[in-house]
């Protein structure tokens, strides 16, 4: 692990509810100013959404922009650009694993205003599409989950811990980094376990720790919904992001793995933020008060409080797509006003 020792830093999951990357850019750079996160737009077009964002270079991905979906179709046929894709990734990947500004404006819009800047940033962060959430998202033709393949879940975590690597290369370009950080975005993680998902465990910790390896930097994942934790705990992430907003109380029932995952140096992002309207019902206060509560929930279950005083990360309860461009400009604002808070106690 690569051991983060800031103060309480302010970033975000990437998506917001703009089409304009120019104003997107803006809002995120002035108010994130630690950690900034590029900005996704899935509003902006279809080939922004979080599935078909990472999909380019992916042998057999059919994208239909009008119908709005993306499947895969058979490998049969498509087996000599497996072969330059396996041998690609192996030697680092390339060109083939690029994001073109089709996919992500936000993303090449940030990059060139923070090239062209005079501010350094302590990280710049970005964002990926999780391997278990993309390889269940994304179907063959018959409409059946292509993580189900095993040839394709293998071309699927390839595929995005390339496009880590890539990103990360990207962002170090801008020469403002202190760090790179690249988060696995894993909304689907709430369904490991259950009867609709017949995948095990161990391939999520597998695939998660391949991507982390494959992007060569600080990774986090994050995920929106309730999981079971421990899983990421057992990974190779540096930081894990939790909606503190509202599963506080499940991510607490597992103080043991929480506490082993900070001594080897892991850290905790808090979405103590909520993503949508509540936001303006909420004040930085209010706001600080959930954080020790938490806090002393972790201490009371066993957590060390040794390990929790140290700095960490606070962020949105998830991305924004979902909401308009004014709460997010208000969730942005809460989050900068909330680390100045906490910096200065």
């Amino acid at each position: 692990m690569r051991t983060f020792n800031g103060q309480w830093t302010a970033t975000a999951i990437g998506s917001l509810p703009h089409t304009d990357e120019a104003e997107a850019c803006r809002l995120t750079l002035d108010c994130l100013e630690e950690a900034p996160a590029w900005p996704q737009l899935p509003r902006r077009s279809f080939l922004e959404n979080m599935y078909v964002q990472y999909s380019e270079g992916l042998p057999g991905r059919v994208v239909d922009v009008e119908e709005r979906r993306i499947w895969c179709e058979d490998l049969e046929g498509h087996w000599e650009e497996v072969e330059a894709f396996l041998r690609e990734s192996e030697e680092g990947g390339g060109e083939r694993f690029a994001i073109s500004p089709a996919y992500a404006a936000g993303l090449h819009a940030f990059v060139s205003r923070v090239s062209e800047g005079d501010r350094d940033y302590p990280f710049l962060k970005g964002q990926v599409t999780g391997p278990f959430s993309f390889g269940l998202t994304v179907t063959d033709a018959a409409g059946r989950p292509i993580i189900y393949n095993d040839t394709y879940a293998d071309l699927v975590v390839r595929l995005l811990g390339a496009k880590a690597r890539w990103m990360r290369d990207l962002l170090t370009s801008t020469g403002r980094a202190g760090r790179v950080l690249v988060f696995f975005d894993e909304p689907y993680l709430s369904m490991v376990g259950s009867a609709l998902v017949s995948v095990q465990p161990e391939f999520v910790v597998e695939a998660l720790d391949r991507c982390v390896e494959a992007a060569g930097c600080l990774t986090g994942v994050h995920c929106c919904g309730n999981t079971d934790w421990s899983l990421l705990m057992r990974t190779r992430v540096d930081v894990v992001n939790f909606d503190a907003y509202e599963y506080l109380e499940n991510l607490a029932l597992y103080p043991r793995e929480i506490a082993g995952f900070l001594e080897r140096g892991g850290t905790l992002a808090w979405g103590l933020v909520p993503n949508d309207r509540r936001v303006e019902g909420e004040t930085v206060s209010g706001l600080r008060e959930r954080l020790e509560e938490g806090l002393a929930l972790l201490e009371k279950r066993g957590v060390p409080s040794a390990l929790l005083e140290r700095g960490m990360f606070i962020t949105p309860s998830c991305g924004m797509e979902g909401t308009d461009e004014r709460t997010a400009a208000s969730v942005y604002r809460m989050l900068e006003e909330l680390a100045g808070e906490l910096n200065r106690g």
